[in-house]
């Protein structure tokens, strides 16, 4: 089994993160010198931390065992994109940390909801503040800075995001984003992976029309593929149809397919 360095697992893992949270702004950085084999990945506001987690855990190759003082094996592998060719392996990747920022605009908001907990007081900017309900929640007892964050956490941050997917899976959203052709979707062929489509996106329209033409969805490679297409020749009739019948959709479509062998 091959193993495969930190850098194009970072690269992947940011595809990864782009596509599964669209809109949403992720730094993802290697590490260097004693810390080359960790990943740092930084967001702001968008879904939690937990949510993330589920995509960046599979990309580690090891974690540490704090009883025994070692790095243990987490036999997980990857599929990543090196030099134009997919390559599985097992990740060089000693850990992920991720990072959760919170904008002030989220922690405005989170102000107005403790003043309307509060009869309409002023929330004040510093000292001990009491425990309180939020919107159902309970906040601990805090300091004024840290109760904000977790109103904003809690509360505020997790309404917003539902209402953000809420508004991508719509069938009008849908049709906005198909007319951005900056990020349209590519349909292509390889002998090494068949037919494949990637670059859809949540709620985007891609998925209804790709499910009907056959194609089902690769989690771990995280893209569209055509099953049994595989070692087999191009199918330019078939690419026609599921090409025209995605910019029926609105969305932007590129396809791409070997050359064909010249006879000799």
């Amino acid at each position: 089994m091959d193993y495969i360095d930190t850098k194009p697992v970072a690269a992947e893992l940011r595809n990864r993160l782009k596509s599964a949270f669209p809109g949403v702004k992720f730094s993802v950085r290697k590490g260097t010198g004693t810390g080359s084999a960790w990943i740092s990945v930084y967001w702001t506001d968008g879904p939690c931390t937990a949510d993330v987690e589920e995509h960046t855990r599979p990309m580690q190759g090891a974690q540490f065992n704090g009883m025994e003082d070692r790095y243990e094996s987490t036999d997980n592998t990857v599929t990543v994109t090196v030099k134009g060719r997919k390559v599985t392996g097992k990740p060089l990747v000693d850990g992920i940390n991720t990072h959760r920022d919170v904008s002030d605009d989220a922690l405005k908001a989170a102000a107005v909801l403790w003043s309307e907990a509060h009869d309409g007081a002023e929330p004040p900017t510093s000292g001990m503040l009491a425990a309180c309900v939020v919107d159902g929640h309970v906040i601990q007892e805090n300091w004024a800075p840290q109760q904000m964050w977790q109103i904003a956490s809690d509360v505020v941050l997790p309404q917003r995001w539902a209402a953000a997917k809420e508004q991508a899976a719509s069938p009008a959203n849908a049709r906005e984003q198909g007319d951005e052709g900056a990020e349209g979707l590519a349909l292509q062929h390889t002998d090494e992976d068949g037919t494949t489509v990637t670059g859809t996106r949540l709620g985007d329209g891609a998925a209804d029309v790709l499910k009907r033409h056959g194609f089902k969805w690769h989690r771990k490679n995280q893209y569209w593929y055509g099953p049994g297409s595989r070692d087999q020749q191009a199918d330019t009739g078939f690419m026609d149809a599921v090409a025209a019948d995605l910019r029926a959709e609105n969305l932007t479509v590129t396809t791409a397919q070997p050359e064909p062998t010249p006879t000799v």
